[in-house]
């Protein structure tokens, strides 16, 4: 056994006693069991895959229900991309030969693939716990991961011991060429609706006010082609939920869109996680009947432009690919080389950013009830261990700005973290911080909104005042909490190499504010930013609360060098707490 992997274990067992000694037994289980978890996510493979090199030709199988045959596609068109064979299938096979299972709405199937070689898309709704059965439950926990399309449902699976990192969020997306392979279709429908309403009063009755004003075209059990040609001859969409207080029927929104029909739906309590269909859809008060023939007579007499859904369509593709591409990366299927330079889910002018993996629905909804101001959240990529994954999200960010915007011209881009912990003049401050950085071009690399481990050895090499605030440059630094970085910090973020260390010398923060030197690095005292306490740490399983006294020992030093330094003496060697490492 090498050093590395000792060093591991023993850290490892030390976290594991924080949890003991605290009397924290819940959280020593979920620690316990999201390991395991994400072990057998990245287990050797078996027998029917025996390599994962670049032009392996990996066999996939999709098993889809009728109902499920867009996702099917989507699912098959993103693979077949990467240069793999994928066949579509609506019923079990007599045999389980190809290499890996998608299995969309596995409690359908009456037998399953092996659990070590299947990947099971849950795409029920948790607002009715019908579908999930113990049967289900048990299905779900005993396979190689979980795809969900719904950040309700994570809330949900959590309650069910199924939780990251078994479960990865994969919304449904569009295809703007889903459509290509039909002839035109002559517009001979108002109004199209397509799914059960005979078993859904709520429909039912929403269908009967609405036929009232328009002629409606209902379907009921019509696929794949024959569906595709029924939704073109429409000129929009309504989409009416089946359950009171139900989440957005993604699966119809995108491919009403993916063929260039606009849609106008009921609101649902989970449409703002979809960023991409603002514009191509219009929504109404759920059960309000009234405003519902209000908004599909205003989308007939004003039409949303072709080119505004298309656009949708576009982008839901472009998440899509994004979103699928991270789940294969983090079960280590695909290589992170290939999507580091793909497009980004994100605006090109982006200045402030939010890294969070939406699978740690507490951290996620924590953040999302306290937002930065026009901050934009990045699903951050996984990999095993996770360190590497949070390395691999700074890089993409990093050249998504380089990409799209002129760091040298542009305000200086912001990334926080969705666990830091923002002060209430935090406005106030940023704005003067910003102004004090662009005043100074090509004399910072990072500002460091805290600082969680000051190097004994960090040196002060300038302290001033500025509008009431005292700004700091240091030699050094470890955190990613809450930086904004110039041009040269976001060069040096994507020029990081997952394979040159590791956890103990290679992570993202360590890797930056270690071994990049010389590195200016300006700081305020006291810090602008900490920690949210009530947060664990998603890389290393344990409590922010045991960095905050980290973090107060580091404003402590700091503070001794900083008066070293103004006195004209040499600065003390500052010993630090003992740090965190890999659990």
């Amino acid at each position: 056994m090498n050093t590395q992997r000792i060093q591991s274990l023993i850290t490892r067992a030390r976290n594991g006693m924080a949890y003991l000694l605290r009397g924290d037994l819940r959280g020593f289980q979920r620690r316990w069991r999201a390991l395991r978890q994400e072990k057998m996510q990245v287990a050797p493979r078996t027998h029917a895959a025996e390599s994962i090199l670049p032009g392996t030709l990996l066999r996939w199988c999709v098993m889809a229900t009728p109902h499920t045959l867009f996702i099917a596609h989507l699912i098959a068109r993103r693979l077949r991309e990467h240069g793999w064979s994928v066949k579509v299938v609506t019923q079990e096979p007599e045999a389980y030969n190809d290499h890996f299972y998608v299995v969309i709405c596995p409690q359908m199937f009456r037998t399953l693939p092996p659990p070590e070689r299947r990947f099971l898309y849950q795409m029920e709704q948790s607002v009715s716990s019908r579908w999930f059965t113990d049967e289900y439950l048990h299905n779900l926990q005993h396979s190689r991961a979980i795809l969900d399309y719904a950040l309700v449902n994570f809330e949900f699976l959590e309650t069910k011991d199924i939780a990251f990192p078994h479960t990865h969020y994969l919304p449904v997306g569009a295809d703007p060429h889903y459509g290509d392979d039909l002839p035109a279709q002559e517009k001979v429908h108002d109004v199209l609706f397509y799914g059960d309403a005979a078993s859904s009063p709520r429909r039912r009755r929403l269908l009967e006010a609405l036929e009232k004003h328009f002629k409606v075209h209902r379907c009921s059990e019509i696929f794949g082609d024959e569906m595709r040609r029924e939704i073109q001859r429409a000129r929009l969409v309504v989409n009416l939920h089946y359950y009171e207080n139900a989440l957005l029927e993604m699966p119809r929104v995108q491919e009403c869109l993916s063929l260039g029909v606009p849609v106008v739906s009921e609101s649902a309590q989970d449409q703002d996680d979809y960023p991409e269909i603002q514009g191509a859809l219009r929504f109404f008060p759920e059960g309000d009947a009234e405003a519902m023939v209000a908004a599909v007579r205003q989308a007939l007499d004003e039409p949303i432009p072709a080119a505004q859904v298309r656009e949708a369509a576009q982008k839901g593709w472009e998440r899509f690919c994004f979103m699928f591409d991270r789940f294969l990366v983090a079960t280590q299927l695909l290589l992170p080389a290939r999507m580091l330079n793909n497009p980004l889910p994100l605006p090109a002018d982006a200045s402030r950013l939010v890294l969070s993996l939406p699978e740690t629905i507490r951290r996620r909804r924590a953040y999302d009830a306290r937002p930065l101001a026009e901050g934009m959240t990045f699903d951050g990529m996984r990999y095993s261990p996770g360190w590497i994954g949070c390395g691999l999200s700074y890089g993409a960010m990093a050249r998504h700005v380089l990409r799209h915007r002129d760091p040298d011209a542009a305000p200086p881009v912001l990334i926080i973290e969705d666990d830091a912990e923002l002060p209430p003049d935090f406005e106030q401050k940023i704005g003067i911080i910003q102004a004090y950085l662009q005043a100074r071009p090509g004399e910072w690399d990072v500002f460091a909104g805290l600082v969680a481990d000051l190097q004994p050895d960090a040196q002060v090499l300038k302290v001033e005042t500025f509008q009431g605030l005292q700004f700091v440059t240091i030699d050094k630094m470890t955190s990613t909490v809450c930086n904004i970085y110039s041009r040269r910090g976001l060069e040096l973020l994507a020029a990081w190499d997952p394979a040159e260390g590791d956890a103990h010398t290679n992570t993202i923060d360590r890797y930056l504010g270690e071994h990049c030197a010389p590195l200016r690095v300006v700081v305020v005292l006291p810090f602008l930013a900490s920690l949210r306490e009530e947060l664990d740490s998603t890389l290393w399983g344990i409590g922010n609360r045991r960095y905050l006294d980290m973090i107060a020992d580091s404003e402590r030093r700091l503070g001794l060098k900083i008066d070293a330094f103004l006195q004209g003496k040499p600065q003390p060697l500052t010993p630090s707490l003992t740090f965190p490492e890999s659990s």
